[in-house]
């Protein structure tokens, strides 16, 4: 069994930076647990969804916890920069070096640029120029940066980006296989939104964690041992996403080790469970859509009890999406009742599954961690329906 005396108590920080940002953070737990797993791990990672879902603040927030230089030298070193159609490789790797050029040489002066980064945040990534993205991939894969005829290792341990779109076009396939974790960011729900204008007023915590700590973890990360058992899902799993049509490639399923290391690290376990797989709905997916499939795929995998929650937790998702679709397109208020009373009918007999499925967790003595957050998520929409039916 591994020993974790000597790291608990920077891993107690982590997960304390974790419950913070969780608070301060509205409805970003996937993403928050995302972006902690890809730093331990040295996985990079990207969030996808539409302006103003608090995206790069995520990263900047979590930046400022770990990455803040003045922690007598701590800290992380960092580099952040938002990419356009027109930014320019000296914008990321340090202008051309006129005293090179003058011994006939071609040298970038990297100085505080992306090259000598920790920790890098790209804004809108898929904008970069070919130029731009052949140079990320060999930073971000071999950790190693071309300048001139020298090939120069790079300290970076995770890159993240964001986009408001997906990568369009087979010359990003590259970069976006490198982006390990991808987090689907959407906008607050109405009740989330109501605890959002709060947090403005809420006390602010800020644990910090220091680079060597976190050099710890990532050390201990990489000794918590993986079970003969969890192999085992893992291969079926794929041989499940196979059948669907969904390919992974090879180097994703390598990654995917680490990533099932760092969960169970957050989750406090010293060595990898079944459940981890879960982490994997976040870093398998090429579509959307696919992401759900291969949550119910790992949860079935993970938990058959989990795999139920899931399911239940997938109706709600699409009768919600109906009633919420009602209250825009109905042509009269009866309409917009009369979808609000069915969607509760369908909400409240998913929670009494839920409450069942709970029971036979606690008999069995399972966790029921994952069936509670999705009783929270069911709560929180039956919340909304209930607000119209009560007017």
């Amino acid at each position: 069994m591994l020993d974790l005396t000597n790291t608990q108590p920077a891993i107690d920080k982590l997960k304390r930076i974790e419950g913070e940002l969780n608070i301060e953070m509205i409805e970003r737990t996937d993403a928050i647990r995302a972006i902690l797993i890809a730093l331990i791990t040295g996985q990079h990672g990207v969030f996808l969804g539409p302006p103003g879902t608090g995206k790069s603040w995520l990263i900047l927030k979590l930046a400022k916890r770990i990455a803040t230089n003045g922690q007598n030298g701590n800290g992380l070193k960092t580099f952040v920069r938002l990419i356009t159609k027109t930014t320019q490789p000296e914008e990321l790797f340090g202008p051309i070096s006129i005293a090179a050029l003058k011994k006939d040489e071609f040298k970038r002066v990297i100085t505080n640029m992306l090259p000598e980064a920790e920790l890098a945040f790209l804004d809108e990534v898929f904008k970069g120029s070919s130029a731009i993205l052949n140079t990320l991939l060999t930073i971000m894969n071999e950790r190693e940066f071309d300048n001139g005829t020298e090939r120069l290792p790079v300290p970076l341990i995770s890159l993240f980006a964001a986009s408001n779109e997906m990568p369009q076009g087979e010359d990003l396939n590259a970069m976006w296989d490198r982006l390990v974790l991808r987090v689907m960011v959407d906008y607050t729900t109405e009740s989330g939104f109501a605890r959002l204008i709060r947090t403005a007023a809420a006390p602010v915590l800020t644990t910090t964690i220091t680079k060597p700590e976190l050099i710890a973890i990532q050390n201990t990360v990489r000794q918590i041992p993986i079970p003969a058992g969890t192999y085992g899902a893992i291969e079926t799993l794929r041989k499940d996403l196979l059948r669907k049509g969904i390919i992974v490639s090879d180097r994703r399923w390598q990654w995917a080790t680490t990533l099932l290391q760092g969960q169970a690290l957050l989750e406090g376990r010293a060595a990898v469970e079944e459940d981890d797989l879960m982490i994997l709905k976040e870093a398998l997916w090429s579509a959307p859509e696919q992401r759900s499939e291969i949550g119910r795929m790992a949860a079935r995998l993970a938990n058959p009890l989990n795999a139920k929650a899931v399911e239940l937790s997938d109706q709600v998702d699409s009768a919600f999406l109906a009633f919420n679709e009602a209250q825009t397109t109905a042509a009269n208020k009866t309409e917009q009742m009369n979808s609000a009373v069915d969607t509760n009918v369908k909400i409240k007999d998913a929670l009494e599954k839920l409450a069942r499925l709970k029971q036979q967790a606690e008999a069995q003595s399972r966790p029921t961690t994952r069936i509670d957050k999705v009783i929270d998520e069911v709560n929180a929409k039956h919340q909304e329906v209930c607000k119209v039916i009560l007017g």
